[in-house]
């Protein structure tokens, strides 16, 4: 079973739409006077050549962990689904969950769900997607509104409660279990993420998903634009990094899973300015095998 994975894709519209809000006119600020605009430039070119590339791997699935916008306004999430296109009607071939940049502000509320809805199962999480070849999708949600210098984003309770509920469950146990989010549960040097960047529960989730009696095999998310794999006590994380930033080696993965092994390799395919397309990058570190029980 082939599933493509990337993220951190950032539709970036301005001057903004969609409501003023101070944390937008921020932005706007880093966009245009600290350069990070540059990082995005033309991303749409790139986010349609990078769902092509996808679409020629004939994976089975693809999964997008969030941040298809800059500050999710209204014209940037429109844009973000006509790039889908077709997409949006096929949720057994693709998924999408949220990042904060998709529930950037208060006013946001809601606009992510009216695009993305049928891809994350109706936006009810933890969302499930039993996929071909014995391999589960449980997503979660994790973005919220946040002020004016925090990005960080929630589990919660009650979505940590189901998730338990779901990943003890019996019927699992015979499954290939990726358990996918925008926010990573550590930086790429093994260490928490800032407080208020990361995930302000990161410690629960990761002793829920170490747990001995719960059924995972990947953990997979967004978020930081390096791209990185490694491993908590008990779970292999692939971190998808960026696939657009132009300041980065940007690009996405995909997975070959073998189920009945509980192994998967890592492919990365990376954006070359030169053929203004991705190809595969043999030399990237992220390329690898991963036995993950």
């Amino acid at each position: 079973m082939k599933l493509a994975h990337f993220s951190d894709v950032h539709v970036t519209r301005f001057p903004l739409a969609g409501g003023f809000a101070l944390k937008r006119l921020a932005a706007v600020a880093s966009y245009t006077l600290a350069g990070r605009g540059r990082h995005f430039e033309g991303s749409d070119e790139r986010i349609a050549k990078l769902l092509a590339h996808v679409d020629a791997q004939q994976v089975d699935h693809a999964l997008c962990t969030g941040d298809l916008t800059g500050v999710a306004s209204d014209e940037e999430l429109a844009r973000a689904a006509e790039l889908f296109g077709p997409r949006l009607e096929q949720p057994e071939r693709h998924s999408v969950i949220p990042g904060n940049h998709d529930r950037y502000v208060d006013s946001a509320r809601g606009a992510f769900e009216r695009h993305f809805a049928r891809l994350c199962e109706g936006a009810r999480f933890p969302a499930v997607k039993a996929l071909p070849g014995g391999v589960t999708l449980v997503l979660l949600d994790v973005a919220r509104p946040t002020g004016l210098v925090d990005s960080s984003g929630l589990v919660g309770e009650a979505q940590r409660s189901a998730l338990l509920s779901l990943l003890t469950d019996a019927s699992l146990r015979q499954r290939f279990v990726v358990v996918a989010l925008h926010y990573g549960l550590l930086r790429m040097n093994g260490q928490r993420d800032a407080r208020s960047h990361g995930l302000r529960d990161d410690v629960e989730l990761m002793h829920l998903l170490d747990r001995d009696d719960v059924t995972v095999d990947l953990v997979l998310h967004g978020h930081l634009h390096r791209p990185f794999t490694l491993r908590t006590k008990r779970r292999h994380v692939v971190n998808a990094g960026s696939a657009t930033d132009l300041h980065l080696r940007c690009g996405y993965n995909v997975y070959d899973i073998d189920p009945g092994a509980h192994r998967v390799g890592v492919t990365r395919f990376t954006w070359s300015p030169g053929a203004l397309d991705y190809q595969p990058d043999p030399s990237h570190p992220l390329n690898t095998t991963l036995v993950t029980r």
